[in-house]
């Protein structure tokens, strides 16, 4: 069964920045209430994509340098998941959203960016 990985702004290059296939990364924190609601429907989407797709988390709260990094990246409310191809951003989804809403969602970010069509079997 896929996991989600925790990971920090120290092991970015490993757990994403390196990695070949997409990446989405759920920038969150504990006494986010929403990121809470989330947690099962994000989830839900590691298992169905498996291990075409890596699924990642970083908390804002850990690190300021994790908090640092978000905004860089453009992240100013959480839930903001990002997902990269090649450590590059293509795709958020930003704030709540119903198991089949973030699906469809995921979905056409994974599917009609060419850096995720060039490496992942995903196909539309």
């Amino acid at each position: 069964m896929p996991s989600i990985f925790d990971i920090q702004v120290g092991n970015w290059n490993e757990e994403v920045a390196n990695e070949e296939k997409p990446v989405v990364v759920e920038f969150w924190h504990h006494k986010c209430p929403v990121c809470i609601q989330m947690k099962p429907i994000y989830k839900s989407q590691s298992e169905k994509y498996g291990n075409e797709v890596k699924f990642t988390r970083m908390n804002l709260l850990d690190s300021r340098e994790n908090r640092k990094f978000a905004i860089a990246n453009g992240v100013r409310s959480t839930p903001t998941f990002v997902v990269f191809c090649e450590d590059t951003p293509v795709g958020h989804i930003i704030g709540y959203r119903e198991p089949d809403k973030f699906d469809k969602e995921l979905n056409t970010i994974l599917t009609h960016i060419d850096s995720c069509l060039k490496s992942t079997p995903i196909k539309a």
